[in-house]
């Protein structure tokens, strides 16, 4: 068996598996009617892709949506519809590939590129990639159609400017002019089509004939790549096994202890990527028990990470001391293990006794008639060992006095952007760059803004400007002091990285960050 181990840094990377038969064995070859076979583990439902910034959305939009640059895992960005670019800190200038074509065959331009930036820059949008992709202001847009580039200049300082402007979807004219129709229908230069599909079940994407401007010169006749691409949902790491081992799914991903029956099982590929990472996120605003930092550095003092680590991780993963991992795309050496709270039961109840929070005779404590719960909000969809590590931290709270409530949610994202209910969350983001830290954690508060934390930390604020007037590799020095400080200020606790594994069963392929990249799958037998 020809094993490839990779790692990807994800924001949660997307499951794949498949239901229904697999249609017999794939045909490898660049023409032909190849059918290969693939789920998320949740449905996308809304397609737009600048709206729409879950994992399982990119694992769909990236077969019908670009972006400027491509992201191979642990290397250097590619040019994917850039051709070239020339950038510093602040200003960047990507000139286009000849002959680039939307799905509906008309060609893209300079100006859909800026229209794009520019549709989800706009308030009313309400792109979650805003300050994270690109600054959410200060940000200067030239087009020129004749020459085929694209100038960004922001006003701030950008340590990797063009990494961040090049990961957004680009969006053509076609979708642009009615952006009700992003919801549900493709309007991108992907190599794919959408040709069907049934929302909560599954996507059916067709090769198109004119694709030329893929990666590495990948067209439509690329030998391997499928003609037609089924992606279901399935939601069980159990289920995506069993349809591995029969022969119906040709690419799943599986997580958790379910690998472990796969061993015995050949392969085309296997690829191993960091799995939705245990990261804990405090409230803050007013009003919350977290806006208190003595309350924040209790909760975080209780939490035997090398405890619950292994419970979430289902004994594949390891206590992560940086928020890019070591298949980052820079700065993967950071290392702030030293600002993290060490776990210590007796100072968290006497951080808590002297913030005023006094035991009750149930064991939980109280401030001015007010008890000391939480609600601990999860994704649902989370695996068996996440949702017993939240039954071990309630467990563990509840030490201290400490009322937890576990939370699981179908919706969570909607929840935090939007100013919702809750007091930790469980959140599995992970980033490959430490600058897009930045924008998740800044900005305005709900429902003006994206800084769902409610985080007011000036001098993480302040060390970001640091950084930011730094180039690539030089500010990473910096950029690790503004974790240093997220860390010790409780913005974000970090627990515990896991994995996941791809399998390939007939199918090869790469990922693209975080994403399965639909040019790199190649049907193998």
């Amino acid at each position: 068996m020809r094993r490839s181990i990779v790692a990807a840094a994800a924001v949660g990377v997307t499951a794949l598996a498949l239901s229904g038969c697999a249609g017999g064995t794939a045909e490898p070859g660049g023409e032909g009617a190849q059918t290969i076979k693939i789920a998320v583990q949740s449905d996308p439902g809304t397609l737009n892709p600048i709206t729409n910034a879950t994992n399982a959305s990119e694992s769909v939009s990236t077969f019908g949506y670009e972006s400027l640059l491509f992201y191979p895992t642990g290397e250097e960005p590619k040019g994917l519809l850039a051709e070239s670019w020339e950038s510093t800190t602040t200003s960047v200038e990507f000139t286009l590939k000849d002959g680039i074509l939307c799905v509906d065959g008309t060609p893209l331009t300079a100006t859909d590129v800026k229209s794009t930036f520019e549709y989800a820059a706009a308030d009313e949008t309400g792109s979650p990639y805003k300050g994270v992709y690109f600054p959410a202001e200060g940000l200067t847009i030239e087009a020129d159609d004749d020459a085929g580039t694209v100038t960004f200049t922001s006003a701030a300082a950008q340590s990797f400017l063009a990494e961040t402007i090049g990961a957004l979807p680009i969006v053509c004219a076609s979708g642009l002019d009615d952006p009700a129709v992003l919801d549900t229908e493709f309007h991108g230069t992907g190599a794919y089509a959408l040709e069907a599909s049934s929302p909560g079940q599954s996507y059916t994407f067709t090769l198109r004939d004119d694709y030329t401007w893929g990666v590495d010169d990948i067209t439509s006749k690329t030998a391997g790549l499928p003609g037609t691409v089924e992606i279901s949902i399935i939601e069980s790491d159990s289920t995506a096994a069993n349809l591995l081992q029969t022969g119906e799914a040709n690419i799943a991903e599986v997580g958790g202890s379910e690998r472990d029956r796969l061993e015995s099982t050949e392969f085309a590929q296997e690829l191993e990527v960091p799995l939705r990472p245990g990261l804990i996120f405090f409230n803050q605003a007013e009003g919350r028990v977290g806006h208190d930092l003595a309350v924040r550095q209790a909760l975080a003092q209780a939490v035997d990470r090398e405890s619950v680590g292994p419970v979430a991780s289902a004994g594949r993963g390891e206590q992560i001391t940086t928020l890019v991992s070591e298949f980052g795309a820079a700065c993967t050496a950071m290392d702030s293990s030293a600002a993290i709270p060490s776990y210590d039961v007796d100072a968290a109840a006497a951080a808590l006794d002297d913030a005023g929070w006094v035991e009750g005779a149930d064991g939980i404590r109280a401030k001015d008639g007010k008890p000391l719960s939480i609600l601990m909000l999860y994704p649902a969809s989370e695996s068996q060992g996440v949702t017993a590590a939240i039954e071990l931290l309630q467990t563990e709270f509840k030490k201290i006095g400490v009322d937890a409530v576990p939370t699981p949610s179908a919706s969570y994202t909607d929840v935090i952007f939007s100013g919702g209910d809750w007091d930790i969350v469980w959140a599995p983001i992970f980033t490959s760059l430490p600058s897009d830290w930045a924008g998740i954690l800044g900005g305005e508060f709900p429902p003006n803004g994206g800084n769902w934390t409610y985080n007011a930390n000036q001098e993480y604020f302040d060390l970001v400007g640091e950084a930011q007037a730094l180039a690539g590799a030089d500010s990473c020095d910096a950029w690790q002091a503004a974790q240093d400080s997220l860390f010790s200020n409780l913005e974000v606790l970090p627990v515990y990285s896991s994995t996941s594994t791809f399998y390939g069963a007939g199918a090869e392929f790469g990922m693209s960050k975080s994403i399965l990249a639909p040019t790199t799958i190649r049907v193998t037998e």
